[in-house]
């Protein structure tokens, strides 16, 4: 008899909703060690590249930890004043949504259409749409906002990721041992997070001097979440662009507004379809349905950061599973198993 490892299906999908509920309950903390987690991932290639130069490991990591100190300080500065300023705006923002929305109603009404239906949804009041708003680019920044506690996580992993690599150099691990497989997982993440970041901010630069041109207020926080929305495959250049064409509208009209949104689609298509592939070529081909189902599931789960860690996220635990199936295939792993069905025959 085969000591093939089995599992209940109801046992095993009361585990996973133990598992999402846990993680539910302590997203605010998750959150931030994921943050930090898919940060140290990005950076490591910088670690990874002055190890190979025959660095010492204190001066590349220290090297490294300066840089992200310097880049992060400045951001973090430069978001927080922008977050204080569109809150001070917001009451404009809202007296402009109340007049198009009215304008709006008027010219139905001029075409003979029955507008109670529309006056009685609440989701296009100016509050409600001011007030989610508000709260979805609040709840992706506030994780970044806890800049300090992201960077210490974010230093503790590089030194651990550092020495892993250094060991797996030496072939100081097992076949098939947690760090080699660890490994793996990051190794597959930094391919994905690379070809996303560089083409996300080539995209993130482009956009931004484009609202400094027109002179959409808060510039740089857009160009910011337009890298963060890259991470979502498909259908983050759609995220990226209503924030800013609403802006542009509210403050000077729907000339402007189209400028920004036919430029959002100009910018991205250039990259996405010609200096990406040309100079990062196709390694990842992720479906349109795992990103939707990966940003609604992570979403909800984590909040408005699932949304940006929803693909790497989904990517690490499809590999996971892919471990987990290998030692569940193979017998020598279960020997207390193996003991059991001997007896049995």
């Amino acid at each position: 008899m085969s000591g093939k490892l089995k599992i209940h299906p109801l046992l095993a999908v009361a585990c996973i909703v133990i598992i999402v509920a846990g993680m539910q309950a302590i997203a605010p903390v998750l959150n931030l060690f994921l943050v930090a987690l898919l940060l140290a991932v990005s950076i490591m290639p910088l670690v990874a590249w002055q190890l190979n130069r025959g660095w010492p490991r204190t001066l590349a990591l220290g090297l490294t930890i300066l840089f992200v100190i310097v880049i992060g300080a400045s951001l973090t500065s430069i978001l927080g004043l922008a977050i204080n300023n569109m809150a001070q705006k917001a009451p404009f923002y809202k007296d402009r949504i109340a007049e198009i929305y009215q304008s709006g109603l008027n010219y139905i009404s001029s075409k003979g259409i029955n507008i109670e239906d529309v006056q009685s949804l609440e989701l296009f009041s100016p509050d409600k749409l001011v007030s989610v708003g508000s709260t979805f680019i609040e709840g992706i920044l506030s994780t970044f906002g806890n800049f300090f506690f992201v960077l210490l996580l974010m230093i503790f992993i590089l030194i651990e990721f550092s020495q892993i690599q250094l060991k797996a150099a030496r072939k100081e691990y097992e076949e098939d041992s947690w760090q080699l497989r660890f490994s793996e997982i990051t190794n597959d993440l930094k391919r994905y997070i690379s070809i996303t970041a560089l083409s996300g901010l080539m995209a993130a630069v482009s956009n931004t001097i484009l609202l400094l041109v027109v002179g959409v207020d808060f510039a740089i926080m857009w160009g910011f979440l337009s890298f963060l929305f890259s991470f979502i495959p498909n259908l983050g250049f759609i995220l990226s662009v209503i924030p800013p064409a609403l802006i542009a509208l509210l403050e000077y009209g729907w000339p402007q507004c189209l400028i920004v949104v036919v430029g959002f689609i100009v910018i991205n298509s250039l990259v996405d379809n010609i200096l990406k592939p040309k100079f990062l070529g196709q390694e990842f081909n992720i479906s349109i349905l795992m990103v939707f189902v990966s940003l609604l599931f992570w979403g909800w789960v984590l909040g408005p950061i699932g949304a940006i860690l929803g693909v790497p996220m989904t990517m690490a635990v499809k590999k996971i599973i892919v471990f987990m199936n290998k030692d569940i295939d193979r017998e020598d792993n279960f020997p207390i198993l193996q003991n059991q069905t001997q007896s049995d025959d």
